[in-house]
């Protein structure tokens, strides 16, 4: 069982960029050995032994090739090629340079492509597909440098917070085990119609049941604190069972299901499962993976129902663990947010960034910017409809989650806030765990918005005070250069006033040739990163 932090290492986010001039100071013998290494005249990638490859065809009848990097324990890597692109992969022996591959894959593809080749590289390199593997340069510094523990359990409670740290465990055994032991059985027609029905069964006895308020969903042996906290567990219940039924789809598709983990996730215990091997499987096997989990919510939510019908004595309680699943299933399955259901839709339809571009559209189309819906294809029609009904389903959620308040949870905070101080820091707790969301997105607001008065005033400073410091410039050796040369050099540098009544320039790093001397001696430096004293009418430019 390992505690791990999702982080991305300086080496995973060189590898998607073109290699240029850090914006500080670093050590240059690091940044020639990153421009080395990236350099298409010189380097020479070699692809790494046991990259699995599947030939797969979209619903397009497009071919493509998916890759599995050979690392174990939840840390595989996976990157979709085309055939070209594959061709072009496997050319990558150490022996040619990526100018070579070049020309190599203009013979393939029968076209010049310097820029997606050199894509394809970075993609492998960040994808741990080079024999190069990707290194956490900052660990080294971290155990060197350790910072106070305030900060550091502070930080560490924060990634808590925000889901960042998670506690894995290795559980392809036993979801091998549960597979053969009988869960295959669940993927045959048979089985799969009499599921069917028992969850088609159960949801009708459980809107029967809510609609005529026969059961309490929030109170729990009178107790508003002791249903709260009954609820919060069978959530953590059906979120097992959720995650389950997506290892089993995975295993049922011939796949790895490498980690499974725990996780607080803004306040809320959460399950979850890796089942990133899949796409080794194709289209149809993530669509059953995408959909197992909702399913395996639905069928067990009405087989409650069913024991609670037949069994009254345990009725309350069946229809509590009803209402996780079907809460569970209900948010899953909902195509506009980024859950089990829009995977979904994007699997069947096959089109990258939905939600997004679906957003992007509708948002367009209001401020009257094209194109309209006749100058769409196809697939822009698909993207547009969507865009559009995920607004209207803002409206009607928002309605729905009025109703709901209405009905069911305005009694259950009247109740906590009257139980007493337990159930209030209780209350206070849940409050806390489903607003923290919107307050880190809100407290992420606020500080953009502050750097952005911060840095909109130090302009205005510079434009107030740009008229003294040309005729500073024009005074001294820079006098003669032209006027729009020293209004540059002038908005662009920094200033400081120390008590002696002399000023200290940080020359602009957009001006690599300028340099300021004192009293005739030349100070040498980085003029993007170095201080440099100049008295009025003792600079020159070299």
């Amino acid at each position: 069982m390992t505690v791990v932090e999702t982080r991305l290492s300086v080496w995973e986010a060189l590898a998607g960029r073109a290699p240029g001039r850090p914006a500080g100071p670093a050590d240059p013998g690091l940044w020639a050995a990153v421009v080395e290494r990236l350099n298409p005249a010189r380097a020479r990638p070699m692809l790494r032994l046991g990259i699995e490859a599947v030939e797969l065809v979209n619903v397009r009848e497009v071919p493509y090739v998916m890759l599995r990097s050979p690392d174990d324990r939840g840390g595989a890597c996976y990157l979709r090629l085309s055939p070209e692109e594959w061709q072009l992969a496997q050319l990558m022996d150490g022996t040619r340079t990526v100018a070579r591959l070049v020309a190599d894959f203009a013979r393939i593809s029968g076209r010049l492509a310097p820029d997606q080749v050199t894509r394809v590289v970075a993609d492998l390199a960040g994808n741990r597909m080079l024999a190069e593997l990707p290194v956490d340069a900052f660990r080294p510094l971290d155990a060197v440098a350790r910072r106070p523990w305030p900060l550091r359990f502070g930080r560490g409670l924060l990634a808590v917070v925000r889901g960042r740290r998670m506690v894995l465990a290795d559980v392809d055994p036993l979801v091998t085990f549960l597979y053969r032991a009988g869960g295959r059985m669940l993927f045959t027609r048979p089985a799969a119609f009499v599921l069917a029905m028992v969850a088609v069964l159960g949801l009708v006895l459980f809107g029967w049941t809510w609609f005529r308020g026969g059961q309490a969903v929030f109170l729990t042996s009178g107790s508003y604190a002791a249903g709260a906290v009954v609820l919060l567990a069978l959530n953590v219940l059906a979120l097992a069972c959720h995650e389950l039924g997506h290892a089993l789809a995975t295993k049922h598709a011939g796949r790895r299901v490498p980690a499974a983990g725990f996780l607080v996730y803004f306040g809320i215990p959460s399950i979850f499962v890796d089942t990133t091997d899949v796409w080794m499987a194709g289209r149809r096997a993530r669509m059953l993976t995408t959909a197992s989990g909702p399913a395996a919510g639905l069928i067990l939510a009405g087989l409650a129902q069913i024991v609670g019908l037949l069994v009254p004595e345990a009725a309350p309680w069946a229809f509590k663990l009803a209402f996780a699943w079907y809460l569970n299933a209900l948010f899953n399955l909902n195509p506009f947010l980024a859950l089990d259901g829009y995977y979904f839709l994007m699997d069947w339809l096959e089109i990258a960034n939905l939600r997004a571009r679906g957003l992007a559209y509708v948002v367009a189309r209001l401020r009257r910017r094209p194109p309209s819906w006749g100058q769409l294809d196809r697939e822009g029609r698909i993207v547009a409809l969507y865009g559009t009904l995920a607004v209207l389903w803002l409206v009607i959620a928002v309605n729905l989650g009025w109703r709901i308040w209405t009905d069911r949870v305005d009694g259950l905070i009247t109740g906590l806030w009257r139980a007493g101080w337990p159930a209030r820091l209780l209350l206070f707790a849940v409050v806390v765990g489903l607003a923290a969301p919107l307050v880190y997105l809100l407290t992420g607001w606020l500080g953009r918005l502050w750097r952005r008065v911060r840095r909109r005033a130090a302009e205005r400073r510079v434009a107030t005070d740009l008229p003294r410091r040309v005729d500073a410039l024009r005074a001294s050796a820079l006098g003669r250069l032209p006027l729009d040369r020293l209004t540059h050099l002038a908005s662009h540098a920094t200033w400081v006033h120390p008590r002696t009544g002399q000023q200290l320039v940080f020359a602009d790093a957009a001006q690599p040739a300028v340099y300021v001397v004192v009293d005739g001696a030349m100070e040498g430096g980085d003029p993007a990163t170095r201080p440099v004293p100049c008295a009025s009418g003792s600079a020159r430019a070299a």
